[in-house]
């Protein structure tokens, strides 16, 4: 008997000697990032708790600052180490543990340096969306009795229709003339569906509900634009700007909206509804349509923000009161104090947070940082993060890191932040 306890204590211990090994080696490579910008003459920086040397693959060492024997072999730099500098570029590093055991290359861009303004302006946003989108399909009283649902099993939610019978559509009005115009006649609706342009079938239902302006009908719920506040998140020299830090999406689809044009109205807050557990709160406001009161264009709409450019009158008057910073990259960013900016409260201020984790290749690139509100005039003016604060700047140590992306639901006071790096990649 005491042979079998023996036997299983010594199997016991190897199975926990092998799981502790396979989560300490997880928990290294989560803290090595798949790809690192590196700004023109800046040596590489990595966690320096990590026992590891990096090498490029041509054999030479990088300059870098890594865990302390590590960072003493470099520092040495004699004749048989041939360190560098690396060049602006594209470059692949190994990363050896201990010097000696190869564990995971990293994609290396080295860039010229950069500064961006931080923001943190609250702003109106509209756009058009890329044809008509589909929001679902419902069925019709018929003329004749019965009800009848035309479109379905044809065109489904999250479809954009760009042309009628060849035709093309950018508004859900010229949608509803066309179908009424061909009435009982076949229709070709040429739609987006992802990725794919198709062409579908449909016939019309004539109905008797006058009140809709149309006599035939496809009984398809649609939408053309959109319109919202958000948080500018920086811009630059010339006026080229990043926003929201997550594109924008339709709240019944779920999906990205295909924008085909979009600006940027001033706007102003006038009622913030709280956070709490459970139910997000919200920023309330007013946006100034108008060409008075256009302040820039959108041009691009991805999972990462939205981008397009200010005008010159915005650029000239933000330019007086923000703050330009430089560009804080992946490997600059550690846990602990940092801030968020801000207009929600009238005027652009600063935010006490602490940055709770690091993920440096999260699935959801919107995710990559998680901190926690603990600053008692952010705290009592909005409860947390709330909507209409994504896309509020992220500065750490005098550089921009980031920006809000996500609030936890179950707690207003914590929430998600992209790393900026990863909003400049659009």
């Amino acid at each position: 008997m005491s042979k079998f306890f023996s036997f299983l204590f010594k199997n016991l211990i190897w199975v926990y000697s092998c799981a502790l090994i396979c989560f300490a080696y997880t928990s290294m490579m989560a803290s090595i990032p798949d790809h690192v910008y590196l700004e023109e003459g800046e040596e590489l920086t990595l966690d320096r708790m990590l026992p590891v040397s990096l090498v490029l693959h041509d054999g030479a060492e990088v300059m870098a600052n890594v865990a302390d024997s590590t960072y003493e072999m470099i520092q040495k730099r004699n004749s048989e180490s041939d360190c560098r500098l690396l060049s602006v570029g594209e470059h692949e590093v190994v990363c050896y543990l201990f010097g000696i055991l190869p564990v995971k290359e990293v994609s290396v861009s080295v860039v010229e340096s950069r500064e961006l303004f931080a923001a943190g302006h609250v702003v109106g946003i509209y756009g058009a969306t890329e044809g008509v989108l589909v929001l679902g399909s419902s069925e019709l009283d018929a003329v004749g009795g019965g009800r009848v649902e035309p479109a379905k099993n044809l065109v489904f939610s999250g479809d954009y229709i760009v042309a009628v019978n060849g035709e093309s559509v950018q508004e859900k009005e010229k949608l509803i003339r066309l179908v009424d115009q061909y009435g009982s006649a076949p229709l070709t609706l040429s739609l987006w569906r992802g990725d794919e342009l198709i062409d579908v079938s449909v016939r019309a239902a004539q109905t008797p509900i006058e009140k809709y302006g149309s006599h035939y009908m496809l009984g398809l719920w649609v939408k053309d634009d959109m319109a919202g506040i958000g948080t500018l998140t920086y811009y630059d020299s010339a006026g080229n700007f990043g926003a929201l830090g997550h594109g924008i999406g339709d709240g019944k689809t779920g999906k990205l909206l295909h924008v085909r044009e979009g600006d940027l109205y001033e706007s102003d807050i006038i009622g913030i509804v709280k956070g709490k557990r459970g139910a997000p709160g919200e920023l309330q406001g007013v946006v100034y349509y108008g060409s008075d009161h256009r302040i820039g264009e959108v041009t691009d709409n991805t999972d990462i923000g939205i981008y397009g450019i200010l005008n010159a009158d915005c650029l000239r008057k933000y330019r007086e009161g923000d703050t330009s910073y430089a560009v804080g990259y992946k490997q600059d960013v550690c846990l602990g104090d940092a801030l968020i900016l801000t207009d929600a409260g009238g005027e652009g201020k600063v935010y006490h947070i602490q940055i709770e984790s690091l993920d440096y290749s999260p699935s959801d690139r919107n995710k990559g940082i998680r901190f926690c509100v603990d600053d008692p005039n952010l705290l009592d003016l909005t409860g947390g993060i709330v909507q209409g604060l994504s896309g509020s700047p992220i500065i750490q140590n005098g550089k921009l890191i980031g920006a809000v992306t996500h609030v936890l639901v179950q707690d207003a006071t914590r929430g998600y932040g992209i790393f900026i790096e990863n909003m400049l990649e659009h």
